[in-house]
């Protein structure tokens, strides 16, 4: 059965918030629960561009957004990195999948989705993910995500090593000015 991706609609909030709850104890992520600003604040972001959520059999089973990213001593990592302003950034975010449904390739799918979306509409994908959460830092690398630096943010304990800051590099195939199927994980065509 194929995972299936759409747009976030506000009825999907709830059952988005239960598989987050449901989550963090075993992933950690948000890194603090609950979170600093409320679950529903940490879901739906000020800077956030679109939202998607993964379908299986029906069911909402995870989330991605694609946000925009500040000037901020992080975001020009990011821009350095890509050679491009700050306002190009699309920052993938809020990626997370229901546990209970391990290797059906929802993360992948929400990833391809989101990393689809970025480059797109021009933009230049970057992530930062906490060092310790090896499942999505190996989804990350193997999907061609390259780590750029590290970067302590304000929320991670001292005792946490800094997070992983990276990028997708925006490589087009020679003669091309479409962005290529291998940096979405999408079909070619």
């Amino acid at each position: 059965m194929p995972v299936l991706t759409r747009p976030r609609r506000e009825d999907d909030i709830p059952e988005l918030l239960d598989i987050l709850a449901r989550q963090q104890a075993q992933t950690q992520y948000p890194f603090h629960w609950p979170p600093r600003r409320s679950p529903e604040r940490f879901l739906q972001r000020p800077t956030e561009l679109e939202a998607w959520v993964a379908e299986w059999d029906g069911a909402v089973v995870g989330h991605v957004a694609l946000q925009s990213v500040a000037g901020d001593e992080l975001g020009h990592l990011w821009a350095g990195a890509h050679g491009v302003p700050v306002d190009r950034l699309r920052c993938i975010s809020v990626l997370y999948a229901d546990r209970r449904l391990p290797r059906r390739g929802i993360g992948s799918a929400l990833l391809a989705r989101a990393t689809g979306q970025a480059l797109l509409d021009g933009g230049a994908p970057c992530l930062d993910v906490v060092a310790g959460h090896l499942e999505p830092v190996n989804l990350y690398l193997s999907r061609g995500w390259v780590e750029i630096g590290r970067f302590r943010p304000e929320w991670l304990p001292d005792t946490e090593d800094p997070v992983h800051v990276m990028i997708l590099p925006r490589r087009l195939p020679e003669g091309s000015s479409e962005p290529s199927a291998r940096h979405t994980g999408l079909p070619a065509g």
